[in-house]
């Protein structure tokens, strides 16, 4: 060990103390990133402490008839060079007072040393105070049960569990993917106050067996499990079980294991419960089975198994990165690197043994905070669409404890704290300076603004090819992609039925000339029927040739022909209206695209509207269009699924016909002038369009977007 002074000033605080280990302590010897570490364990408290090699040599010299500069002497001289420092024994000993493994056999004279540590005790109990109120009742020794069940646990947890456990899993998921629809509809009644009750009780019961499964595998793997309690979470009663003893397991994968029961419990419940729900009907059981299916896979994925929330997740990938305790130790690598680069602080020391070490605990300190902040706004919007007054509460107690909190801290920290005693002017003057750097940044330099509007290329005579009549089809006069003229035959069909109507009308027609000629000599008043009959065969004979006529499917403007597959379907049967294909001319082309109605409400303030397309696939290309004009009218159709969600686009859309959107939007429309990047223009070939605005700042933007989603959710 090096870090620290030899010798320090507080040095005759602790010298003259006689302490040793409390001793019920367990020690344990474990591997942490190719290094080894020695675990110590009270089972008294259920306290664990983890201490490198070198000092634990010292501690477990410890005894209460030496004194510490006794203890400290004699590993000088046995280990000169891995000797802890005076430095690091202080704070060694006063690390292992706060978590309660010391024995002193004159404590008395201890008190002063370990103030600060004592005052931290005091601000972690009120932090739990201050930001859930929450407490927990034990309930219930579970070891006898466990110890009983040993031969079912081990049979749940085996090879044999874990493909019974994989194969309900993709039963459930396939469960889910054949009826999303209802699915879907049956999550919109998710928080209806007569689903709540079931949905309460269903997250007490799967919770529960959640608690059960860290318990069990617990079991398994040699540890001892003795309380399963109920923790009131804002006054919600939830069930917990302490399953620390796992920390003291060798085998880091079975650490990782006991961490991820809980999850592997809930996602089979979920996913029985997904198969039952999609075979059954409606009823109070279907909701049971529903709101467990909801419950279980929801916190599995989204909060358990998320490393960045301090769950089951956060344990498992301490245990794969062999980075214990990783939330206070990048709190604190953070502190290290601002005290040491910024503020000037000398005697610092880091959290982080190895570079690799601290990388991760940098990145995972500045990903768990932004995350957490993410899933309290998610949270607090989902409840205020149900009870906004609740919601705001949320949003309050958020605030609270993400910004005024920690506020608070930092500047108690920032003008109190013992280590910036020498250079608190400096730490004062350069957080200052950055606070209002970054007031500055957010509130008085203004940013490019633009809106991005997805749309496609479009020909403004483009047309869609039909059917008039039914028939065979024959003959394909033109292949796809073959340039046409206007008028030209594309493809022609065959009727037969229809060439047999025609022949039959035409004798009938001529049947009755005859009868008429015959009725002018011999019964004058027959003759008008006759000449009705022949006026409405001649109609019927005209409409039949047209639609004869029709058979030949020709262009109606000149341009490029697309087809939809006909040269599959030769010598088949072709339904009247049927679509055929599309002829897309080679010029006066155009680009539509859409803009949501937070976005329209800056671009209808613009004087000019302003800005320029990239093609997807094109992005070398910039084209400048001649004209911008957005349509003063919302629409609800989009110009082509390709924009839609299920065309890959970002647009929600039903999920009918993949072009009606689900809220309102505003078309723009571009007139593009000829260029070379022309030939790249094809019909419906998707890109967007950006639209420059005023410039504003982070402040102004952000304020905007909070008036709109007021505005749009709570229509406040």
């Amino acid at each position: 060990m090096s870090n620290g002074n030899i010798f320090s000033e507080s040095w005759y605080r602790v010298a003259n103390l006689n302490i040793s280990l409390v001793y019920s302590i367990s020690i344990q010897k474990q591997c942490y990133r190719g290094s080894d570490w020695y675990v110590l364990h009270d089972p008294f408290n259920n306290k664990f402490f983890r201490i490198r090699p070198e000092a634990y040599e010292f501690v477990a010299r410890l005894d209460s008839n030496k004194t510490v500069e006794q203890v400290w002497e004699e590993c000088l001289s046995m280990f000169p060079e891995e000797c802890p420092t005076q430095d690091e024994v202080i704070r060694l000993l006063s690390q292992l007072h706060y978590v309660n493994l010391l024995f002193y056999k004159n404590r008395p004279n201890s008190d002063d040393i370990f103030k600060r540590f004592s005052d931290k005790k005091q601000r972690e109990l009120g932090n739990k105070l201050f930001t859930f109120l929450y407490f927990r009742i034990p309930v219930w020794d579970p070891e006898v049960w466990l110890q009983k069940s040993k031969f079912i646990i081990n049979l749940m947890f085996s090879k044999l569990g874990a493909i019974i456990w994989f194969t309900v899993l993709f039963l459930g998921i396939k469960s889910l993917a054949e009826n999303y629809e209802a699915l879907y509809l049956q999550t919109q009644g998710l928080l209806s106050p007569s689903n709540l009750g079931l949905l309460y009780v269903s997250m007490m019961g799967i919770k529960f067996l959640h608690e059960l499964g860290h318990a069990m595998m617990t079991n398994k793997f040699g540890g001892a499990v003795h309380t399963v309690g109920i923790m009131f979470l804002v006054f919600t009663p939830l069930p917990y079980m302490d399953a620390s003893t796992s920390w003291s397991f060798r085998n880091k994968w079975h650490r990782f294991l006991v961490g991820s029961a809980g999850m592997i419990v809930e996602l089979f419940i979920a996913s029985l419960a997904a198969i039952f729900w999609a075979n059954s009907g409606n009823g109070a059981v279907n909701s049971i089975a529903f709101n467990l299916m909801v419950i279980g896979s929801v916190s599995s994925i989204i909060f358990n198994g998320n490393p960045l929330t301090k769950l089951d997740s956060y344990y498992m990938l301490s245990d794969i990165l062999e980075i214990p305790n990783l939330y206070e130790r990048s709190r604190l690598q953070w502190y290290y690197l601002i005290e040491k680069y910024i503020y000037g602080v000398e005697q610092n020391y880091s959290p982080s043994k190895t570079k690799g070490e601290g990388f991760w605990l940098l990145l995972y300190g500045i990903a768990s905070s932004f995350y957490r902040i993410l899933i309290s706004v998610g949270i607090a919007l989902f409840v205020a669409d149900q009870w906004l007054e609740l919601g705001v509460i949320i949003i309050i107690i958020s605030i609270s404890m993400y910004i005024i909190k920690p506020s608070y801290s930092f500047f108690t920290y920032l003008f109190t704290d013992q280590k910036l005693e020498r250079v608190r002017k400096r730490a004062v003057f350069t957080s200052f300076t950055f606070i209002a750097l970054l007031v500055f940044v957010i509130g008085f330099i203004p940013f490019s603004n633009n809106v991005y509007a997805p749309g496609i290329i479009h020909s403004n005579d483009f047309v869609h090819v039909f059917t008039s009549a039914g028939g065979f089809l024959e003959k394909l006069n033109v292949s796809n992609g073959q340039k046409v003229k206007k008028g030209e035959v594309l493809l022609s069909l065959k009727n037969d039925e229809l060439n047999f109507d025609i022949n039959v009308v035409q004798a009938q027609l001529e049947e009755s000339y005859a009868q008429r000629k015959k009725v002018t000599k011999t019964s004058i008043a027959d003759l008008k029927p006759l000449q009705e009959r022949i006026l409405f065969l001649k109609s019927k004979y005209k409409l039949l040739l047209s639609n004869k006529e029709k058979l030949n499917i020709k262009a109606v403007t000149s341009g490029i022909w697309y087809s939809n597959h006909l040269d599959q379907l030769k010598e088949t049967w072709i339904l009247p209206h049927r679509e055929l294909g599309s002829i897309v001319p080679t010029s006066n082309f155009g680009f539509l695209a859409i803009i949501t109605q937070g976005e329209s409400f800056d671009i209808f303030k613009q004087k000019k509207v302003v800005g320029n397309i990239k093609l997807r696939g094109l992005v070398e290309h910039t084209i400048e269009p001649t004209e911008i004009k957005v349509l003063p009218y919302e629409k609800f159709k989009l110009p082509s699924p390709a924009l839609g969600w299920y065309g890959g686009g970002e647009i929600a859309v039903g999920q009918k016909d993949g072009v009606t959107a689900l809220e309102s939007f505003f078309e723009v429309r571009v007139k593009l002038e000829k260029s070379d990047v022309n030939k790249y223009f094809l019909q419906g070939r998707v890109g967007t369009l950006r639209i420059r605005l005023d410039d504003q700042t982070i402040f102004e933007g952000f304020y905007k977007f909070l008036k709109q989603l007021m505005q749009k959710r709570y229509a406040i």
